[in-house]
Order: C-alpha cells, then sequence, then structure tokens
C-alpha cells in the first residue's frame, strides 16, 4: 500500500517553505514601496498554494477547483465549514427538485431549480455542469420532453459527483 508523502518529504511543501525563507531573505534588501508591493504579492501567492487542495472532480467533465477554492479563501476559516454545509444542502435541494421536476415534467421546477444549479456549479467551478443547466433552463423554457429526457441522466451524474466533492472538501484552517 502506498503512503501519502508527509509533509516533511512532500516536494511541493518544501518548496513552498524554501520560497518563504526567500521572500524573508530578500524583503531587506528591497528599498522601493513598489518591490515591496511586489513582494507581497509573492506571499500571498504561496500563501494560497499553501491551502489545501480540493479532492479530485472524478465525475465532473469540466472543473475548475480555483473557483471552489477561491470561494473558501473570501470566506475565511471560521466561516468555510458553513460554506461547505450550506453548499450541501443547496445542491442536494437542487437535486430532490431536478429529479421530481424531470418525472412529472413539471417546467416551472425545472426552469427555478436550473437557475441555482446555473449559478452554484458555475460558483464553485463545475463549468461543464453549469453549461448542462444552462441547456436544461433553454429546453424547460421549450418544453422539451425528449431534450429533457437526454439531458437528464449525465447532467445528474455531474451533479452527484459535485454533491460528493463538496461533503469531501476540508476547509482551511
Amino acid at each position: 500500500m502506498t503512503r501519502a508523502p508527509s509533509s516533511a518529504t512532500d516536494p511541493r511543501v518544501q518548496a513552498l517553505a524554501d520560497l518563504r525563507r526567500a521572500v524573508q531573505v530578500l524583503r531587506s534588501h528591497l528599498d522601493t514601496p513598489d518591490q515591496q508591493a511586489d513582494l507581497f504579492l509573492i506571499e500571498e501567492a504561496a500563501a494560497r498554494l499553501s491551502l489545501p487542495r480540493p479532492p479530485a472532480a472524478t465525475g465532473i467533465a469540466d472543473f475548475d477547483p480555483t473557483r471552489l477554492t477561491h470561494l473558501l479563501e473570501i470566506t475565511g476559516p471560521d466561516l468555510g465549514p458553513e460554506l461547505l454545509a450550506r453548499l450541501t444542502e443547496d445542491l442536494s435541494s437542487t437535486r430532490e427538485g431536478l429529479t421530481l421536476g424531470a418525472e412529472a415534467a413539471d417546467w416551472k421546477r425545472l426552469r427555478e431549480a436550473s437557475h441555482v444549479l446555473i449559478s452554484l456549479s458555475g460558483s464553485v467551478g463545475a463549468i461543464s455542469l453549469q453549461a448542462m443547466a444552462e441547456s436544461l433552463n433553454a429546453l424547460a423554457h421549450r418544453q422539451d420532453r425528449e431534450g429533457l429526457n437526454t439531458l437528464m441522466p449525465p447532467l445528474s451524474g455531474e451533479l452527484d459527483a459535485l454533491i460528493r466533492l463538496v461533503r469531501a472538501t476540508k476547509a482551511p484552517m
């Protein structure tokens, strides 16, 4: 069984530690406010790179993890767990609304749920799911039952994968 590298032997962790040490040494050699500001940007980037990475988005065709990471960053460590819990709740509720709407061909419910899914999936970086939600909204406006039957299986699969990903994501401390 292969073990994950410890932080002491993880090359990424070591490289970031080296970068932080280099920044500290460089600080005393900078003379202007512009140079100090540039150094601050390097420190901010190193801090972002040090954040835990969300798990791989297995089951989502096009996923941009930087969007979820950014949301967690701006939320802050105190509210990160609440954000993840709310996202899970909202995605699960949307999943239920889509399932019920698809089963009954309830076009109004499908339009409403697709609007929510467009917003949620886009904000966390589920790009392909967002595109499918936009397509769902359009076919709900057309009341296209055949299109609905074709779209729902892959959309449901990606939505389920996104729910699993959000549940597995740990908020940065």
